[in-house]
């Protein structure tokens, strides 16, 4: 870069921060035109300002007081040492800046980012998925579901983050605590075992316990919920109740029930089970308070659909992915 050219340092800054007059703007894209060398280097300083939070924040109203002290910070200033007239260039503040910032990034991602270090994320497609976590624990994850969790459960709690429903059987570990993280709930147990969905209908965070306690919590609020029970947290509330559904977890056990089933449950527990079947619903039929009771081990979509003809006295036709009732 020419000694002619002193002041480009600060008039890249200025552009970066907005505040180029018009007659710096035709300096410095004049400057610009002289070389590809020129346009590397301003290209250099870009980049390093847009990673630095600190830089960044060199962005006020009195720019050109700004500019002393960012300038005088970063060594940026020409200043006199044992009479000698030193000047550093944005060159060299890069050169400082960037080996920070690749740890800062590469620190950030092993930190917060699946695969990269700490964590792993295990995804399951259009079947069931069962891992086996750091702990032993084991966990099944429905279709299209996602977990996340710490490669090595070294810590002080053992965290986990599930999008989508999975079934979780805890290994008991009294001095960890073992935490789901699940839409804005999480869960917290010391050794059990539970299903989680985390978007249910209207939107509800949903909790069933087959075995021991968990403690079901959001912000300051929280519900304990034992064997047997279930809890959702719906529109900043958590409901609970003494019963499970019948069918939550048929995506696991292959098991879909009916007892005294009016045709919207059933059409809904279709929906849920046959993911991979079923994308719409339309219901031509006139309404009817018949119900069903059945059960179903591991069926296939037709073979539901033929007893649901009978008991309903209904037509239920699939037209592609659609389900479609008449009468």
């Amino acid at each position: 870069m020419s000694e002619n050219w002193g002041n480009i340092d600060e008039l890249i800054v200025k552009h970066l921060t907005n505040s180029l007059t018009s007659d710096e703007g035709e300096q410095l894209n004049s400057w610009l035109n002289l070389s590809s060398d020129n346009q590397v280097y301003f290209d250099e300083v870009q980049a390093v300002w847009n990673h630095s939070s600190n830089i960044m924040a060199f962005d006020a109203i009195d720019v050109e007081e700004d500019y002393k002290q960012f300038a005088s910070k970063v060594g940026f200033t020409n200043e006199k040492k044992n009479g000698k007239k030193v000047s550093f260039s944005f060159r060299n503040i890069a050169a400082m800046l960037l080996p920070l910032i690749a740890v800062s990034v590469a620190l950030t991602l092993y930190q917060t980012t699946p695969g990269f270090g700490k964590w792993v994320a295990f995804s399951s497609s259009i079947e069931v998925e069962s891992i086996v976590l750091p702990d032993n624990s084991l966990v099944d994850l429905n279709t299209h579901s996602k977990l996340v969790f710490e490669k090595s459960f070294d810590g002080r709690q053992r965290r986990l983050k599930l999008h989508g429903e999975g079934y979780f059987k805890v290994t008991r570990n009294p001095e960890q605590p073992f935490v789901v993280k699940v839409g804005n709930t999480e869960v917290k147990v010391l050794g059990t075992a539970f299903y989680l969905e985390e978007t249910g209908v209207n939107g509800a965070t949903n909790l069933i316990v087959t075995e021991g306690r968990v403690m079901f919590s959001s912000n300051d609020k929280d519900v304990i919920v034992s064997k047997g029970e279930s809890a959702s947290f719906i529109n900043g509330e958590f409901e609970k109740v003494n019963d499970t559904p019948l069918n939550r977890m048929s995506w696991r056990t292959g098991v879909i029930e009916f007892e005294k089933t009016g045709m919207k449950e059933v059409l809904q527990t279709l929906r849920d089970h046959f993911t991979e079947d079923i994308e719409e619903i339309e219901n031509k039929a006139e309404v009817t308070d018949r119900v069903i009771t059945s059960k179903f081990n591991s069926p296939t979509l037709e073979e539901v659909l033929v007893e649901l003809r009978i008991h309903f006295k209904k037509n239920f036709t699939m037209d592609g992915k659609k389900l479609i009732i008449s009468d």
